[in-house]
C-alpha cells in the first residue's frame, strides 16, 4: 500500500495528504529503501527519456551529426519552449536535414507560461518546436535515418526505432519484456510501464559505467555529462529538474515524469531512485524528491534551504501572503 509522504498544512490544519512509494535500488537489483508498494506498476513517462537517449546515441547521431552536449540534452528534455531550446532544437534539425513538418508530437503549450504570453503578445502561433518532447522526437528521427529505418511512422511501437528503444528499456531496467506493459504517451510515442523498483535499477545502471561490461559506457557518459552540463536545456528556468542538477550535478541526475513520478540517478555510487505520488500531483514530487536526497545524504540541509521552494514550498493566499506549508514527512525504511 502507498505510504503517507506530504503534509499541506493551512493554518496549521493538514487540510490535504499525499501519499505514494519509494523505491532506492542499486545497479545489482537489490532495494536500499523502500516505502509503500516497490511492486507498484505505473507508466515510466518522461523519467525514460535518459535512457531513451541511450539507444538513440548508440545508433551513431552524435558522430554522424556532430551533436554536441547541449543538443544532446535537448534530445532527452522536457524543455520549457524557452528561446534557447528553440535555437537548439533548430540547430539540431539543420544538422539532420529535417523540419518541423515530420515532427509527430503534436503540438502543445510551452510549459513556461511567460514564453506562450510573448508568442500571443508578438502575434505569434505555438509550433510542435514549443512541444514539450520534440526534443526526443528528433532523437528518434536522427537514429532512424543512421540505421536506414523508414521515417515515417517512427513514433509507432511497431517501428524498428521504438523496438531498439524497447529493448534498451527492457535491458537497462531488469525487467523481463513480459512485466513491462506498453501504452502510448501524450506526445505518442509508446511508454512503459513496470514496477518503481525496475525504474529505480535503469537509473542506477545509468550511473553505472561497468554496467554490462562497459558495453554502452561511451552513450551513458554522453547522457550523464549532457545532463549536468547543460541542466537548463533538461527542463527550463525554475523547474526542478534543472535547479537540482545546477546545484548537485556532480552527485545527481534528475529527470520528472508525468503523473507523480519521479526518477534520480546518484552518479559515482551505482543507485537509482524513483517516486510515484499515488494522486499524480505535481505539487508532492519537489517535496518528496528533495528530501529523499536529503535523508540519502546526497545533498546538504543547507543545499535543501536553497531550494527550498522545492523542498517546503508555502501556501499563498491571492495577496501572497503565507498561510501554509507543503512538507514531506515520511522517514525512509530499509
Amino acid at each position: 500500500m502507498p505510504e503517507k509522504l506530504v503534509e499541506v498544512i493551512r493554518s496549521e490544519l493538514v487540510e490535504s495528504i499525499h501519499a505514494g512509494s519509494i523505491v532506492v535500488a542499486a545497479s545489482n537489483g537489490n532495494v536500499i529503501y523502500q516505502l509503500g508498494d516497490s511492486g507498484r506498476v505505473t507508466y515510466f513517462h518522461s523519467s525514460a527519456k535518459p535512457i531513451q537517449g541511450i539507444a538513440m546515441l548508440e545508433a551513431g547521431i552524435a558522430e554522424k551529426f556532430r551533436l554536441d552536449l547541449k543538443e544532446i540534452a535537448l534530445l532527452i528534455s522536457s524543455h520549457s519552449g524557452e528561446k534557447e531550446h528553440i535555437e537548439v532544437l533548430k540547430s539540431i534539425m539543420e544538422k539532420i536535414g529535417v523540419d518541423d513538418e515530420i515532427l509527430e508530437c503534436g503540438i502543445a503549450e510551452p510549459v513556461n507560461k511567460d514564453v506562450l504570453k510573448e508568442l500571443l503578445s508578438a502575434g505569434l502561433s505555438v509550433t510542435k518546436l514549443h512541444t514539450n518532447c520534440s526534443g526526443k522526437h528528433l532523437g528518434f528521427i536522427a537514429a532512424s535515418k543512421v540505421m536506414g529505418y523508414p521515417l515515417e511512422g517512427y513514433y509507432r511501437a511497431d517501428h524498428p526505432m521504438q523496438r531498439t528503444v524497447a529493448k534498451i528499456i527492457a535491458e537497462f531496467s531488469g525487467a523481463k519484456p513480459d512485466i513491462i506493459t506498453n501504452g502510448i504517451d501524450g506526445c505518442s510515442v509508446p511508454v512503459f510501464a513496470m514496477p518503481l523498483r525496475n525504474m529505480a535499477i535503469s537509473f542506477a545502471n545509468l550511473c553505472n559505467p561497468g554496467f554490462r561490461g562497459g558495453k554502452y559506457s561511451k552513450s551513458q557518459n554522453y547522457i550523464t555529462s549532457a545532463m549536468t552540463m547543460y541542466p537548463e536545456m533538461i527542463a527550463g528556468k525554475g523547474r526542478i529538474d534543472t535547479e537540482l542538477m545546477k546545484r548537485c550535478g556532480s552527485r545527481v541526475i534528475g529527470k520528472i515524469g508525468a503523473e507523480g513520478v519521479y526518477c534520480a540517478g546518484i552518479l559515482g555510487k551505482g543507485m537509482g531512485a524513483t517516486i510515484k505520488i499515488e494522486d499524480g500531483s505535481a505539487r508532492a514530487v519537489g517535496p518528496v524528491i528533495m528530501e529523499l536526497l536529503l535523508q540519502m545524504k546526497v545533498i546538504t540541509e543547507d543545499e535543501a534551504e536553497c531550494m527550498k521552494g522545492f523542498w517546503n514550498p508555502p501556501v499563498l493566499n491571492n495577496k501572497g501572503e503565507v498561510i501554509g506549508e507543503i512538507k514531506p514527512v515520511f522517514k525512509l525504511k530499509h
